[in-house]
């Protein structure tokens, strides 16, 4: 069964030890959205992806990392 979930939706879902801000989950958001427009033109899609790496996660990790360094 495919995942409906909503990008955002999907970035929410992921659970760290500290909530994102609002700045950080549209930014999440908007590299995981480009990152999926890169994957698709290579016939790529989440669902594809899901079973492999989990890619909203790391797109909270890398944003949150980016944001929270001295």
């Amino acid at each position: 069964m495919p995942d409906t979930r909503s990008l955002a939706d999907r970035i929410a879902a992921v659970q760290r030890a500290t909530p994102l801000t609002d700045d950080e989950h549209t930014a999440a958001e908007q590299l995981l959205a480009d990152m999926l427009a890169a994957a698709g033109r290579h016939g790529v899609t989440l669902a594809d992806l899901d079973w492999t790496i989990d890619l909203p996660g790391g797109c909270v990790d890398v944003i949150r990392s980016k944001t929270r360094r001295p």
